[in-house]
């Protein structure tokens, strides 16, 4: 891996870290910023890029650094309610860049490969979801229930973010083109 392309998924998980802190709790998963990183992760970096990116940070994370949502950190973050996310993002970002590795989509394309991998982050993160309340807390829960708190309250303001996303991401790729940081994606943002 070069040294630019290595100083971009730096730039990514930097990104992710500093996302982490800008929250609205509404429960035991807070919205943030996180998901708008991790779809441009994948869409701007591609695949393996991309989901390395997430994984940084999430070894960051994991190590104590405090880069989870809310300043949390610690191997048990994986455990909790939010573990099933945080793997979730991961296959997300790896979707995203797969889906959109090749040359020019565009923006509605770009958002139809976001909304993919924000689907898989769901599935993902509901089954940990509920497996943390089943498993650790002794509180199984149903289906719907799991979706009622973890997943429907968030939808709204994903979707803003998969729209946010959609089009900064052929922007951001123009420029790191230009800047020579990147190969020929999203050329014609």
């Amino acid at each position: 891996m070069s040294l630019r392309k290595k100083m971009l998924v730096s730039l990514f998980a930097a990104l992710l870290c500093i996302s982490s802190y800008i929250i609205i709790p509404i429960g035991p998963v807070p919205i943030t910023l996180q998901v708008l990183f991790i779809l441009l992760a994948g869409s701007v970096l591609g695949a393996e890029m991309g989901a390395l990116s997430v994984v940084i940070w999430i070894l960051l994370g994991s190590f104590g650094l405090p880069v989870f949502a809310g300043g949390k950190a610690g191997p048990m973050v994986l455990l909790g309610p939010t573990g099933g996310y945080l793997l979730g993002f991961v296959i997300c970002a790896w979707v995203v860049g797969f889906i959109t590795h090749h040359d020019s989509y565009s923006r509605v394309r770009t958002g139809i490969a976001m909304l993919i991998g924000l689907a898989i982050a769901y599935a993902v993160g509901v089954a940990g979801f509920m497996a943390s309340f089943a498993f650790f807390l002794q509180k199984p829960m149903t289906l719907q229930q799991a979706l009622s708190i973890a997943v429907f309250p968030f939808v709204p303001f994903d979707l803003v973010k998969v729209g946010i996303g959609a089009w900064l991401a052929p922007v951001l790729q123009a420029a790191l083109n230009r800047a020579g940081f990147a190969e020929g994606r999203h050329e014609n943002a």
